[in-house]
């Protein structure tokens, strides 16, 4: 018999610390060196400059990011940070360089860039040069942003410790590593076609059967646009169908609640999350801080009691491809109702139920132990 869960939710505590907890999978946060990599359940991944990587004082141009889908086809894109007064003043004639140990490796005038006044970022967009700047970035010591223009002239030296580890690791999250389209460590083996999982971030990429009940302000799950944006809400096409975990309304202070959606083209309903209950086998219409591993097919849940991650909920689900309706099977449960301080992430946490033909929890949170 299942024990029943009694959990009370804490003050707001540290959204690092809940992020910890969550199984590992989709969402993936990590620190290399001087570079912070974190990729979302849509396998979009960024690498970051963290600011103390920084060699001088100045480093007003320090936080440059790369960014790369998981899509084979996918180009490797770069934010530049904007200088001192850009976005207030304006500066036609400005034009940014970065040089690899002391060699001028790749030139660009803002005129030429994306402007993102929203985050003061310049995003780059430029198929052919920026895999060449990423290798000899990869492979270098340091790196010197400059930006030069009527607004005056400012440079940032930066230590590369870490970007070429950074993009071993979101090759092998990405699933390319030994490709072809690898960033770091390239091999023979032809990258597939698609990979079928996306972000979605804007009312325009959901169809109207779901949009009526995401944009009704009515909605027990009403999620504004700008929310849906920031939720990592994500579309998978698991074979014969395609699942959308999209939020239910915003987020507390550590557990962001979704539904599930399952169709095909623009027919979709919502659907329930297999669950276990003291009555039996059941469902749920919601769940929280939803994780999808790409590789094994799998998607977990994790409720958290409070924001160190010692106490909740968490259920495992596996994805059935030939599903013509709802694909969650599931496949264990873990919970813990004493928030002690001890055993802090959902893969430490006791199996309150699996399924005889599930497998054994442990090794199927192989990933979450990572």
């Amino acid at each position: 018999m299942r024990r029943h869960i009694s959990l009370r939710i804490a003050a707001p505590a540290l959204l690092a610390l809940a992020l910890s907890s969550l199984p590992a999978g989709a969402f993936e946060y990590r620190q290399v060196g001087g570079w912070a990599v974190s990729c979302n359940n849509a396998y979009v991944c960024t690498i970051s400059l963290n600011p103390q990587a920084a060699q001088d004082e100045d480093a007003a141009l320090a936080a440059i990011q790369w960014h790369r889908t998981a899509n084979p086809s996918a180009p490797l894109t770069l934010s530049l940070p904007s200088p001192p007064g850009f976005f207030q003043r304006g500066d036609d004639d400005g034009q940014f360089t970065i040089s690899v140990d002391g060699e001028e490796a790749f030139a660009v005038g803002v005129d030429d860039l994306i402007r993102d006044e929203a985050v003061g970022t310049f995003g780059v967009n430029n198929p052919d040069a920026l895999p060449q700047l990423f290798a000899k970035m990869a492979h270098g010591q340091s790196a010197t942003i400059a930006y030069s223009g009527d607004l005056g002239a400012f440079s940032t030296t930066i230590a590369l410790d870490g970007l070429l580890d950074s993009a071993r690791f979101v090759d092998d999250l990405q699933g390319r590593k030994d490709r072809t389209d690898a960033l770091a460590d390239k091999g023979d083996i032809a990258p597939p076609e698609d990979i079928r999982v996306w972000s979605i971030n804007s009312y325009a990429q959901l169809p109207e059967s779901i949009l009526r009940n995401l944009s009704d302000a009515e909605s027990a799950c009403y999620t504004d646009e700008a929310h849906l944006d920031q939720a990592d809400a994500f579309a998978f096409a698991t074979g014969a169908s395609t699942i959308m975990l999209l939020p239910c309304g915003p987020s507390g202070a550590y557990n962001q609640p979704y539904q599930l959606y399952v169709g095909k083209d623009q027919e979709f309903r919502r659907a329930e999350f297999p669950n276990v209950s003291e009555a039996g086998i059941t469902v749920l219409d919601t769940v929280y801080n939803v994780n999808f591993d790409l590789e094994n097919r799998k998607l977990s849940s994790v409720y958290l009691g409070r924001g160190l991650g010692d106490c909740g909920l968490a259920h495992y689900w596996s994805l059935d491809a030939k599903a013509t309706g709802n694909p969650l099977v599931l496949t264990h449960e873990r919970a813990k109702s004493a928030c002690d301080g001890s055993d802090v992430g959902a893969a430490k946490w006791p199996v309150t139920w699996r399924s005889d033909i599930g497998g054994d929890a442990n090794e199927a949170d192989t990933t979450a132990d990572k």
